[in-house]
């Protein structure tokens, strides 16, 4: 494979307008500004587009040749549809209706659609997707209701109460071996980040399933990014749904058979 040269950066007025005021001690936010994007992170899509990339430690630009690498290797992206979203939208003159075609999606809607699921907002001001920050997570209810129970067993245990545990303790006891399976099953393969592989006894057949192109979409990527076929996907999705929707006794059944 040929070795792919660094895009060379683009000294336009406006990209040495922002280096200087940056030079200057302006914040980026405060660059940013001025000149009118929304936020920070649409003046860095402006500025990938010219080869230049957030430096931290410098607080300003610096060219991607610097890094000696292409831009695209030093970005991270979620899947290669993504990759490929935006690299083409950083060249000059492109068209996001016909990329979405070039891509893959059947309109620049549906491709706008994939680009918010995988974390990509459009930044008109740029003309490209840029990555939005992970925000800090509202406190789940559920969480909370559970750190509260923890709080109250911790209590009860230590003033020797523990009159109220009987009916969980009676509820386990009667649901040991769904448990069991299910625990034996998953939790190992959780913990460790792995997706569990099941082997069925039986004839395959063809299943044909009907579902939005993004939706398939993300099953393709995610089949090529995690090393799993789709098979196995929807084999994993369906035990999963019905261990949660009432036919937990007969998956329990079906993978003791297959043991």
């Amino acid at each position: 494979m040929a070795k792919v040269e660094a895009l060379q950066p683009i000294y336009d007025d406006k990209v040495k307008k922002i280096l200087h005021l940056l030079g200057e001690g302006f914040s980026r936010e405060d660059v940013a500004e001025q000149f009118r994007y929304s936020t920070y992170r649409s003046m860095d899509g402006y500025m990938n587009r010219k080869n230049f990339l957030w430096d931290k430690r410098k607080g300003t630009y610096i060219p991607a040749d610097v890094f000696k690498a292409p831009l695209e290797t030093l970005m991270d992206f979620p899947s290669d549809s993504v990759r490929r979203v935006v690299m083409e939208l950083n060249k000059e003159g492109a068209n996001p209706k016909e990329i979405a075609l070039k891509v893959g999606f059947e309109s620049h809607l549906d491709m706008a659609s994939y680009m918010k699921s995988k974390g990509f907002e459009w930044s008109q001001e740029a003309g490209n997707y840029f990555c939005t920050s992970p925000t800090i997570p509202e406190v789940d209810e559920g969480v909370a209701t559970v750190d509260t129970a923890v709080t109250n067993v911790s209590s009860s245990v230590v003033n020797g109460d523990f009159g109220h545990f009987l009916p969980l303790l009676e509820w386990l006891a009667t649901n040991k071996r769904g448990l069991q399976s299910m625990l034996g099953s998953t939790v190992s393969s959780v913990s460790s980040g792995q997706i569990p592989r099941y082997t069925f006894q039986g004839v395959f057949v063809t299943k044909s399933v009907h579902m939005t192109n993004t939706l398939d979409q993300m099953v393709r990527d995610f089949s090529k990014e995690k090393n799993i076929n789709q098979r196995e996907i929807f084999e994993v999705a369906l035990i999963e749904f019905f261990q949660k929707y009432g036919y937990a006794k007969e998956i329990e059944t079906l993978l003791q058979k297959n043991a």
